[in-house]
């Protein structure tokens, strides 16, 4: 496994073409169990690229750049693209080679678990870049420059691939190759299969599939995910987001300003109105940001305060800045440079250079990444014979989980927020709100059960199951009581928020950690439309597209690079979202 990672970190940086070997039919001595192996790392390598892009653009996570364009260059998929066409397609062409010309060995299992691999990731392609080869991949020697086939014909084809793989999986045993997902379950990897189906029949507005769609994820059992361990070094096979940022010198990623701000609520515990996955989710360094707000309890009084940060311009210099002009009077006036609670990370575009600032920003929390659990208070506390007592910060090296989190690619509750979606195009609100319902109690389940990864934290700032359930039961209440549409106002916001706005804001909360889907989600129902603005007046249009990988272009003279990111995929009707 170690040489498979290594190989994988070595091709990313290299110029490749689409086909790496000859002709898979002779790889007759190849080990079928190590390119399964080899099939799924890359695929997870692969998969967290898409959930890097998808979750910047739907401010799931901070985008660093203010204009579009120019953020997500040729280099953006290079990685990816070796990842499926270089590795993981000709071995799965490879395996099937093998089972054809051995009857004493079955590789079913293998050859299964590869295409439904490798039809995710051809949707996701063509979901981000449009057209793609496919018709005339790995067949070097009639077609040693493949041309692009049409991103639905793709489609059509990735689909045909998932059928391919049911019919193989059932039944079909895994030997002794290892499944970094389900542990050799055969009736899980169908149930994906058909999970993957119903994405798909979503993307392309076929509703009525998507509701009728049978045996798929519906419980956390059999989630989608790929799990770190807690080994640092040779290999260090910890979550990367925890490798980041649990470091000697400090956190080195930046959280998104809009999630923090949207789960932290008005005040935190002291209103009850926050999101309880925030404590999973982010962990704060640091009590008060400057330029904001956090609240002081002052032990004399016995009350509560509003306590305000001070500026400072060498930890964040915008907190020396006045309000972009077009975010004045608007909701990101009130956290486009730094959020209540000691919540510290960026807006959307923010592009300012590194200040020293990484034993202050918030760091990933416990759930995805494996880190730390959040166990402060959302004030600061003063007394005349303590003064103000600030935070005990716990991040350094091997705290919380060690970095044993996942990957979250495909989970019950993005299923329920599928089916939500699917209603609310019917006009079904009462099935969309317990869509919805469903989905959010998923979530905050599955993230509340991350705490027991860290034995370090206070355990009694675990929220109760009374928390989530009254959670989980306010924000259906909110959705059955939203309006089915609202105006905008004149600059550009929602009057209030609809019930598509709710639904996209808890889908992308649900998604932290993944974020492939967001994108899909904008461009397909232009939700929700209380994201973020970009920190720049004119950051150019926002993708219905990205470019084709540079690597690619330069080797295969059938590729074209776009000009800009304005080309729309098949199923791409041109919906767009104030925000951006």
């Amino acid at each position: 496994m170690l040489v498979l990672a290594a190989g994988i970190a070595f091709y990313s940086c290299e110029t490749i073409e689409l086909e790496q070997v000859d002709d898979p039919n002779e790889l007759t001595t190849a080990d079928p169990d190590l390119l399964l192996t080899s099939i799924q790392l890359n695929y997870v390598s692969a998969v967290r690229s898409f959930n890097n892009v998808g979750g910047e653009l739907g401010r799931i996570e901070y985008m660093f750049g203010r204009n579009y364009f120019n953020n997500y260059g040729s280099g953006t998929f290079n990685g990816a693209w070796t990842d499926l066409y270089a590795d993981i397609t000709p071995d799965v062409a490879a395996i099937e080679a093998l089972d054809a010309e051995s009857a004493d060995v079955d590789l079913s299992f293998h050859a299964g678990v590869g295409k439904i691999l490798q039809a995710h990731l051809l949707m996701l392609f063509v979901d981000y870049i449009g057209d793609i080869p496919y018709s005339e991949i790995n067949q070097p020697d009639e077609f040693p420059n493949p041309t692009l086939d049409e991103d639905q014909a793709v489609y059509t084809a990735a689909l045909g691939l998932l059928s391919e793989a049911k019919s193989l999986l059932n039944g079909a045993s895994v030997g002794t190759a290892t499944d970094f997902f389900y542990d050799g379950e055969a009736d899980n990897w169908i149930k994906l299969a058909n999970t993957l189906q119903m994405r798909a029949d979503l993307t392309v507005g076929n509703y009525s599939a998507v509701l009728n769609a049978s045996n798929v994820i519906e419980d956390s059992a059999d989630d989608f995910q790929f799990t770190y361990g807690t080994n640092p070094n040779t290999p260090d096979n910890r979550h990367p987001d925890y490798a980041a940022d649990y470091r000697s010198d400090g956190a080195n990623n930046y959280r998104s300003n809009w999630m923090m701000h949207n789960m932290a609520g008005t005040y935190g515990d002291f209103s009850g109105d926050d999101d309880p996955r925030r404590r999973y989710y982010f962990y704060r360094q640091n009590a008060v940001t400057p330029g904001n707000f956090t609240l002081l309890y002052d032990v004399d009084d016995d009350g509560f305060f509003l306590f305000n940060g001070d500026t400072n311009g060498e930890t964040l210099s915008c907190s020396l800045e006045s309000v972009p002009s077009h975010l004045e009077f608007t909701p990101d006036e009130e956290y486009w440079c730094s959020t209540k609670l000691g919540y510290w990370g960026r807006l959307h575009g923010d592009d300012d250079g590194t200040p020293p600032d990484n034993f202050t920003r918030t760091a990933v929390g416990v759930y995805p990444a494996g880190g730390a659990f959040d166990d402060h208070d959302d004030w600061l506390t003063n007394s005349e014979a303590d003064g103000l007592v600030g935070y005990t910060n716990r991040l350094n090296l091997g705290a919380g989980g060690g970095g044993n989190g996942i990957t979250p690619i495909m989970l019950s509750s993005f299923v329920e927020f599928m089916r939500a979606e699917a209603y609310m195009a019917q006009d079904d609100y009462t099935n969309a709100a317990d869509a919805l319902e469903a989905g959010i109690d998923e979530s905050v389940k599955k993230v509340a059960s991350f705490g027991a990864l860290d034995g370090g934290a206070d355990s009694s700032y675990f929220p109760s199951t009374e928390d989530l359930d009254a959670f989980v039961a306010a924000k259906k209440q909110e959705f059955e009581d939203a309006a089915v549409t609202t105006g905008l106002d004149g600059l550009g916001w929602p009057t209030e928020k609809d019930k598509m706005d709710i639904l996209g804001e808890q889908y992308f909360i649900a998604m932290y950690g993944a974020g492939a889907d967001a994108f899909n989600f904008i461009r397909r129902t232009g939700y929700p439309r209380t994201l973020a603005r970009n920190v720049d007046i004119a950051p150019g249009p926002f993708p219905r597209t990205l470019l084709y990988p540079g690597n690619e272009v330069s080797s295969n003279p059938n590729v074209n690079q776009r000009t800009d990111n304005a080309t729309q995929v098949f199923w791409d009707s041109g919906v767009t979202n104030p925000a951006n």
